[in-house]
């Protein structure tokens, strides 16, 4: 989950930035990320309880006092289907960048593959390589506002010019390339899942079943051990971010569910979740261009 990180003076803010960038170096899962247009800190977490540990870290560490958002989950996109991105930027002079790339779908948790099959003669290298050190950056907000994931991206043709070509042409045409191909792909949403083990009393392992179905859980056939219900199987977040609390109340405290992260699926149709996108879109070429030229009023 990702949350956004609070503090009550202003004057507090190079200090808060300095404890969370020492605890993000301690664990490199925190991921610590500024969003320059909206002022806004933010880190990834695990769950509520981390948030209380760190809240209580902070505090006792750095003598700060800092708050958190409600969390949000983390959702991710993929491509639907094979498909091809397209830019030819070559307005306004002096600029000349030309790229097509193919984009196809590949296996649930590849990350991003990518390779170009452009001779260097057509696409110098030093050209190919800033289209290279780009790709991840223009994943980073697919067509929903979410990391793009699990797909191989091949660099299949590629055009510059003697005169009015720059090697920062392809750092601005990369990621118009990248979505226009996504978009005639169409992406899918992923979500993440957690491993779950919940215990209860035996009266409560209906109430326990019916709640899970709700959540869209997938579990094993309850096992009985005395007289308590186990039960086992993997449950997405998004449905389950609460039930450990509800599950106390439920049961009197005499229920305990345990969790892990087990990895993502795709989201069943039906859900589509966005997440607002900073910047300016790419598929909006003209827009974006002026906003990467600082021309943009």
């Amino acid at each position: 989950m990702t949350v956004k990180v609070e503090w009550g003076e202003e004057e507090e803010y190079p200090a808060v930035v300095k404890a969370l960038q020492e605890l993000s170096d301690e664990d490199p899962l925190l991921n610590l990320q500024w969003h320059q247009e909206d002022r806004e800190l933010h880190i990834k977490v695990m769950g509520k309880i981390q948030l209380e540990i760190l809240t209580s870290l902070i505090k006792s560490r750095f003598q700060l006092n800092v708050k958190f958002g409600q969390p949000s989950v983390i959702y991710k996109e993929t491509p639907k289907q094979i498909g091809q991105g397209i830019i030819r930027y070559t307005m306004p002079k002096p600029c000349w960048a030309v790229l097509r790339f193919k984009i196809e779908p590949g296996e649930r948790g590849s990350g991003v593959t990518y390779h170009s099959i452009v001779r260097k003669e057509d696409l110098l290298e030093r050209y190919q390589n800033e289209v290279s050190r780009r790709v991840p950056e223009a994943l980073e907000q697919g067509l929903y506002g979410w990391n793009v994931v699990d797909l191989k991206i091949t660099l299949i043709e590629g055009e510059h010019h003697a005169v009015h070509t720059h090697p920062l042409d392809f750092a601005v045409a990369t990621p118009m390339g990248i979505m226009n191909g996504l978009n005639q792909t169409g992406t899918k949403l992923l979500e993440p899942m957690l491993n779950f083990r919940i215990s209860v009393p035996e009266q409560f392992g209906g109430k326990i079943l019916h709640d899970l179905s709700q959540m869209r859980a997938t579990f094993d056939s309850p096992m009985q051990q005395e007289d308590r219900l186990i039960v086992e199987g993997i449950i997405p977040l998004s449905t389950s971010m609460e039930y450990s609390v509800e599950l106390a109340s439920l049961t009197k405290g005499r229920g305990t569910m345990t969790t892990f992260f087990h990895g993502y699926q795709e989201c069943p149709e039906g859900v589509l979740v966005t997440r607002e996108r900073r910047g300016i879109n790419p598929l909006d070429q003209s827009k974006y261009i002026l906003s990467v030229r600082k021309a943009l009023s």
